[in-house]
């Protein structure tokens, strides 16, 4: 399955559970389609995969319509979900960086599949009223900077007009070896 046909499966699979999961206890979701198991649902993951698709200029139209609806309807849970999604994911991208900087060699392999932490942490505080995790997440980017080397854009060149630099300079470079 390329790149694209997976956002797509994750979206189709994962909007019609998005409610449900909404209103359940669980962060992470698990969905299939067609037979293939695909990355729990979560907002992040749904807010990932809709940039991903935007970025790529591929026809999303209804799925923005179906999560707009489901974001309105259940404003409360969704950020609060979210909430919890940017406690987790804050932990994973600090666990991260935490054993990159005890072992560089050893997890600087990993950026580019581990930055996708700080990309879901970038579009999910943007939708939440007091993001609880701002004060942190600025150092540890203080952090990743000292390490950081710029260069090119790390994702498929393809996705590079859905994350301009500005926004997410983490996603132009990679850590230092």
């Amino acid at each position: 399955m390329n790149p694209v046909e997976k956002d797509n499966a994750y979206l189709e699979a994962g909007i019609p559970e998005l409610e449900t999961y909404l209103l359940s206890n669980e962060l992470y979701w698990p969905i299939t389609t067609r037979g293939y198991v695909l990355p729990r649902l979560t907002i992040g993951g749904i807010l990932l995969a809709k940039s991903r698709l935007e970025a790529r200029s591929e026809g999303i139209g209804t799925f923005v319509e179906h999560i707009d609806l489901v974001h309105t309807k259940w404003r409360v849970a969704w950020e609060a979900k979210a909430d919890r999604e940017v406690q987790a994911r804050f932990r994973l991208w600090s666990n991260y960086l935490a054993d990159y900087r005890q072992n560089p060699e050893r997890h600087v392999d990993a950026f580019p599949q581990e930055v996708s932490n700080r990309v879901m942490l970038h579009l999910l505080i943007a939708g939440l009223p007091k993001p609880q995790v701002e004060e942190e997440l600025f150092q540890l980017d203080s952090v990743l900077r000292t390490n950081f080397i710029s260069g090119d854009f790390i994702w498929d060149v393809d996705l590079r007009s859905g994350f301009p630099p500005e926004e997410y300079w983490f996603l132009y470079g990679n850590l230092r070896s």
